[in-house]
């Protein structure tokens, strides 16, 4: 039981990010500074972890985390859209805003992952409903379908090419990706032979979900709390692409040749990998995409991002240290798997 634990940290940081809500102004930056700081110094200090859950035949308390996210973070959202009936400075809600981005992205849309890979509807919807606070309409489609399918190949929106700056290319994957959502998502309902203009219509349904977060945040604190939600889910898309970069950046594979581990790049840092479920052992996830969080294999011998998650994501924010770092990596990967 005390393994499973461990999967409670980040609904429990969730929690721990309310309160500064309360106490406002100066406080609205605690969430950024505490998580980016527990992230960084945590797998700087704890280093990485190789352990595999022993999963019980009940998988309750395993997957009740990933459901718990929805109402967690859509209450946090709620807080925040509230603070705006307070008078805080610019500053205070630039902090709030990017602390309930970052939980967004990593708490939401690492839980959406879990469920959108599933093959039931309840979790499926209730993972097309975390991403919808996000703005995210099209990764249930695009990343199942699309990414997965033609992850390291140059028609990827979500690989990064060699050279590639992280900024040109958050605009390209966000572009690219959600058109190919929608040819994705056509292709499936001329297939099923049913309507483009109707609740069949998963881009649609998303849009309508966004939509129903945007009517409600306007009655709760006017315009100025729909535009606390929009900018944090700009924020929190922001991020998902930042690590599709780090994820993916410069490994190629030919079009028709299998997933391998060696197609992406692989963190088994210790908080990392219990904040983002496991997102970091990402070799096995792209070998096979069905495999719940707990079980993915470490896989030591694939290729390795440089640092923690967020350490990485925060490096290749600044184009010349982040070629200076991962080039010798991409060398090393040439030699080997090329």
């Amino acid at each position: 039981m005390q393994s499973i634990l461990k999967y409670y940290l980040t609904p429990t940081l969730v929690v721990i990010m309310m309160v500064p809500f309360y106490f406002g102004g100066h406080y609205l930056w605690f969430g950024l500074i505490f998580l980016s700081c527990l992230m960084v110094i945590g797998d700087a200090v704890l280093g990485k972890d190789f352990s595999q859950v022993t999963a019980p035949k009940n998988k309750f308390f395993l997957n009740f985390p990933l459901f718990l996210s929805l109402p967690l973070l859509s209450i946090l959202v709620y807080l925040l859209v509230y603070s705006t009936r307070n008078s805080y400075t610019v500053l205070d809600y630039v902090g709030a805003i990017l602390g309930v981005g970052l939980i967004v992205a990593g708490y939401g849309t690492n839980s959406a992952h879990e469920l959108i890979h599933r093959s039931d509807l309840f979790s499926r919807t209730v993972g097309r409903w975390i991403l919808s606070l996000s703005l995210n309409p099209d990764f249930s489609i695009e990343h199942v379908y699309g990414h997965h399918e033609r992850v390291a190949t140059k028609s990827d929106p979500a690989t990064a090419l060699r050279g590639e700056n992280v900024y040109a290319f958050v605009i390209k994957s966000t572009v690219k990706g959600h058109l190919s959502a929608w040819v994705l998502e056509l292709k499936r309902l001329r297939a099923k032979k049913l309507m483009i203009l109707s609740f069949s219509n998963l881009m649609l349904t998303g849009y309508l979900m966004i939509l129903f977060w945007i009517t409600l945040f306007y009655f709760v604190a006017g315009w100025s709390g729909v535009l606390v939600y929009l900018l944090q889910g700009i924020f929190a898309k922001f991020v998902l692409e930042v690590i599709n970069y780090v994820e993916h950046y410069g490994i190629l594979r030919k079009e028709n040749s299998s997933v391998q581990p060696e197609h992406s790049w692989n963190s088994n840092m210790k908080i990392s990998g219990l904040i983002l479920y496991s997102l970091t052992r990402h070799s096995h996830h792209h070998e096979n995409g069905t495999i719940p969080y707990w079980e993915l294999s470490p896989y030591p011998q694939s290729p390795e991002m440089p640092y923690g998650y967020l350490t990485t994501t925060f490096i290749s924010l600044v184009p010349p240290i982040w070629f200076k770092t991962i080039n010798p990596l991409l060398d090393n990967w040439d030699k080997k798997y090329a």
